[in-house]
């Protein structure tokens, strides 16, 4: 192993992670209520618009409704504190505010009991329902945020609180109060960062089952695996408790169950993979003897509450013995000179420090979120490296040896898509034959660029082409990012397939018109030729599949869809439109209130029985337009049906009416036209119409 990459990316860990460490440890000098107030009238919310309520509460035990007037002393209690027992009480503070200040906001995150918040003596929310005994509390652990906007210089903030579920009762996180807004940004930062580690540790577990799977003589990252699933688990039922905003269905029991057999389980994975690494060091019976214990307090969360909880203080005695063991097979190990003994002593160490953290603030020794994510973040790092290393040799040899046919594969992909491949159930391009295909139904999408021909008789040919490949690459990306894929380049038009929804592919149709005004822009910027492009878009059943022969083969589409939806994109010159849909497509939408859509016409085309709607799309229009296109809407589709049913008069009428309102409309243009043609034609009237050839 190289010395110096080694050493660069041990730096550059260690620095990453020092940096995450201080933003984890950082805080502001938050002032402390006294005895019931919190005064906040010198409190600066530009600098620090949020703080924590904590210090002195008024306490009334055994009581919702206390007597204030009573000459009986007030008790007070910090908050945040527990205390062991179960009962009920109110917690109470008084608020002073600056003169100014804006929308208010209180945020608590579960505090493992049943409690109800309230501003001023009104409910803000609550989680579960306090009660004052066993039968009228309804446990539950979800955060509760509440926004108000008043004015006045002072705010009573009230807890209601009841336990008879766990073994300690109060509070156990901070409150945090202050500006709304930024209250409400900090919530959203919270869960997004354990959204981000949770889905962090979700990949490590997949990512080192898949390399155990490939090679399962080592079964380390097997137990790796496992121990990242562990904490990814207990990230889900800890802190901002996203497994019940996911899943509002999963309950206290449920959740705190999970909290348990997480921290049960991740003692023993943790020193399993430790035992993995250095087997010398590290006897069979003492990680028997790990798994024996854990699986014994396992057993105490079959027990109702508040019984499941009382364990939980012994096995942090457990979990500092298992910390004991670790550092000493550690520290053989790094005398010893044991491969890789440093970098995994490191990691277990970052682990170590973040549990004995988190110990400390379960038993309210310190305030602070939960670090373990970020000592299981370093852990993950330092196994990526330690398994990149041992891996790195082996691959560059096979890397050597495949480079050559990585690259044909990489060419011929480009002639068949990935998709079509998939949808034939092809894994790999070796796999086709001819004569492979599948029926189903999909969204058809036709785009063209107008007037192709034209303005490549002012290029010569390498500008044409370069003019091609532009066009498509901007186009091609806006396809894929709504789930649909690229079938055919047929000179400068594409067809593209959209296998999911109809409405991907009208949402890709208006990505791309809204495209083509900033490509247009850079092009006259350079002084070149605006282009114009006109799709159509139809769902229909359509045989996908390979043709040729043994020697060359391509991938193609039969169906009388792709006529049509081509079709469709060729009459958008006739209507003078962009973007038409059939109604087909129509019909498949989920929703087509939330496209800005008008029934254009009713048509006959080749092969078709009945007569079919075609709609126009005015979702890539300007603003101006937009609301021209929307006001317009019914004087128009009057016109089009009075037009259907031979009533030319009226229904010129309606255009004439729907020109007022938008009147750069080319197809009322269109329609109007038409209508005079029918009533001052002195022959047998016929309704003229698109070539549908």
């Amino acid at each position: 192993m190289d010395s110096e990459p080694t050493a660069f990316r041990l730096q550059y860990l260690f620095s990453v992670i020092f940096c995450i460490f201080l933003v984890s440890c950082s805080s502001a000098d938050m002032p402390t209520a006294q005895k019931g107030i919190l005064d906040l009238t010198r409190w600066d919310y530009r600098s620090n618009p949020t703080i924590n309520l904590q210090g002195d509460w008024s306490f009334f035990p055994n009581t919702f409704d206390p007597d204030l007037n009573s000459e009986k002393s007030t008790e007070f209690r910090k908050i945040p504190g527990v205390w062991p027992g179960t009962g009920y009480a109110l917690l109470k503070l008084k608020i002073l505010l600056p003169e100014k200040h804006g929308r208010l906001a209180i945020y608590s995150k579960h505090q493992a009991t049943a409690f109800e918040i309230l501003v001023n003596g009104v409910s803000a929310g609550s989680s579960g329902k306090p009660g004052t005994s066993f039968e009228t509390s309804n446990p539950d652990n979800r955060p509760v945020y509440y926004e108000w906007d008043e004015s006045t210089k002072e705010v009573d903030i009230s807890f209601k609180i009841s336990n008879f579920h766990h073994r300690l009762t109060g509070l156990w996180f901070d409150i945090r109060f202050g500006d709304a807004t930024s209250l409400y940004k900090e919530t959203l930062i919270l869960r997004d960062w354990d959204l981000f580690l949770s889905g962090l540790f979700f990949m490590s577990t997949i990512y080192h089952l898949g390399i155990f799977f490939l090679r399962r003589q080592d079964r380390t990252p097997l137990v790796f695996a496992l121990f990242c699933f562990c904490l990814f688990l207990r990230l889900f039922v800890t802190e901002e408790k996203l497994i019940q905003f996911y899943f509002p269905w999963v309950g206290y029991t449920l959740s705190m169950n999970l909290e348990y057999l997480t921290m049960y389980a991740a003692l023993p994975l943790g020193l399993h993979f430790l035992r993995h690494s250095f087997p010398a060091y590290f006897p069979q019976r003492w990680m028997l003897l790990f798994y024996l214990i854990a699986f014994t307090f396992s057993l105490s969360t079959l027990f109702p509450f508040p019984m499941a909880s009382r364990p939980v203080p012994y096995y942090q005695m457990v979990f500092l013995g298992g910390v004991a063991f670790a550092i000493i097979v550690l520290f053989r190990a790094i005398i010893h000179g044991e491969q890789y003994s440093i970098p995994i002593g490191f990691a277990i160490c970052a682990l170590i420090l973040a549990g004995i953290f988190d110990m400390l603030a379960a038993r309210q020794i310190i305030f602070a979120r939960f670090i373990i994510p970020i000592g299981l973040f370093v852990a993950i790092l330092t196994q990526t490296f330690i398994l990149s290393s041992r891996y790195r040799d082996l691959y560059r040899e096979k890397e050597k040896l495949s480079d050559r046919l990585q690259r044909l594969n990489e060419t011929y992909s480009r002639f068949v898509p990935i998709s079509f491949l998939e949808f034939l159930g092809k894994g790999k391009l070796e796999d086709m034959r001819p004569g492979d295909q599948i029926k189903k139904e999909m969204t058809i999408l036709f785009a063209d660029i107008r007037s192709f021909t034209e303005i490549s008789e002012s290029l010569d040919s390498k500008e044409s082409f370069e003019l091609l490949n532009s066009y498509i690459s901007e186009m091609e990306p806006l396809i894929q990012s709504n789930h649909g894929f690229v079938d055919k380049y047929f000179g400068d038009a594409i067809m593209a397939l959209f296998p999911e929804s109809s409405d991907d592919a009208v949402n890709a149709a208006i990505s791309m018109q809204n495209r083509i005004l900033d490509y247009n822009q850079r092009r006259m910027d350079q002084g070149n030729r605006a282009i114009g492009v006109g799709i159509g878009i139809h769902t229909g059943s359509l045989m996908m599949g390979l043709v040729g022969s043994g020697d060359r083969m391509e991938s193609t589409v039969i169906s009388d869809a792709v006529h049509l939806a081509s079709k469709l994109e060729t009459l958008n010159k006739y209507y003078g439109s962009n973007i038409l849909i059939s109604e087909d497509t129509y019909s498949k939408l989920k929703s087509s209130d939330k496209f800005l859509l008008r029934k254009l016409d009713k048509l006959k085309f080749r092969g078709k029985e009945d007569h079919r709607a075609i709609y126009e799309l005015g979702d890539h229009l300007s603003k101006t337009e937009k609301e021209a296109f929307l006001l317009s809407k019914s004087n128009f589709e009057r016109g089009v049906e009075l037009f259907h049913f031979g009533k030319y008069l009226d229904s010129g009428e309606s255009f004439r009416e729907a020109l007022r309102i938008y009147s750069g409309d080319r197809a009322a243009n269109l329609y109007l036209k038409r209508c005079m043609e029918q009533i001052y034609s002195s022959t047998v009237k016929v309704q003229p119409g698109p070539d549908l050839a």
